[in-house]
């Protein structure tokens, strides 16, 4: 498993100093360009693989999880009915994903980079590429693979993609998978003073925990 992480050819990330103030121009020189936003609210990525830049942080940082209520309008209805046919178990356990078909799931309807370049709304994507995407970040056209070798396997530590550096983190904290007025009330006043990225970065943990045993998350306290 470790060996196959390992492998994985990188892609090449480059940082830039305050991303989000720099002009279309600004961003084209760097190789970077405003697409179509990502389930995490993001809009900048690479003009190459398409790939989300500050997802691409995330990532590369071990953070993994997420909160239904942040995931941005695009994505969110939908994220909550796939995630609704996974069978979540143990960390270590692959959760399977009931969807059809024969040797793999069939490919899901649902909003994808390319809606930028080729207008439609929704895309045909692999389910564990979208739960990859909710539950670590959107990495564009690059390929996901289930390090477990289950192809019907969407457990978020047996995902990996060439940002993912070393093993994935070994135990998990709560995914919030459930819509909730008081969570929805603070992205809503957090988009309202530009502020959706500070609140989300707040809930992100460097791990995740099971989400059959993890206690709520706190508040968000704008004052």
């Amino acid at each position: 498993m470790a060996n196959l992480v390992t492998k994985a050819v990188r892609s090449n990330f480059r940082y830039v100093p305050n991303i989000d103030k720099l002009d279309e121009s600004q961003l084209e020189s760097h190789g970077y360009y405003k697409g179509y936003l990502c389930p995490h609210r993001h809009r900048i990525r690479d003009k190459e693989g398409h790939w989300c830049y500050h997802c691409a942080v995330k990532i590369k940082s071990n953070i993994c999880g997420f909160n239904m209520n942040f995931i941005h309008p695009y994505y969110n209805s939908r994220y909550q009915k796939l995630w609704s046919r996974v069978e979540i178990g143990e960390p270590s356990e692959c959760w399977e994903i009931d969807l059809p078909g024969k040797r793999a799931p069939k490919r899901v309807s649902f909003p994808s980079y390319r809606s930028y370049h080729t207008e439609r709304a929704l895309e045909n994507v692999t389910a564990h590429k979208l739960i990859y995407q909710c539950a670590w970040g959107d990495v564009g056209a690059l390929t996901v693979s289930r390090v477990c070798g289950n192809p019907w396997c969407v457990n978020p530590l047996h995902l990996v993609s060439s940002w993912n550096i070393g093993m994935p983190p070994s135990v998990m904290n709560p995914f919030e998978m459930e819509f909730k007025p008081e969570y929805l009330m603070a992205i809503s006043n957090a988009v309202r003073m530009g502020r959706e990225q500070e609140l989300i970065e707040r809930y992100y943990k460097q791990t995740i925990r099971n989400p059959l045993c993890a206690p709520e998350a706190p508040y968000y306290d704008e004052g």
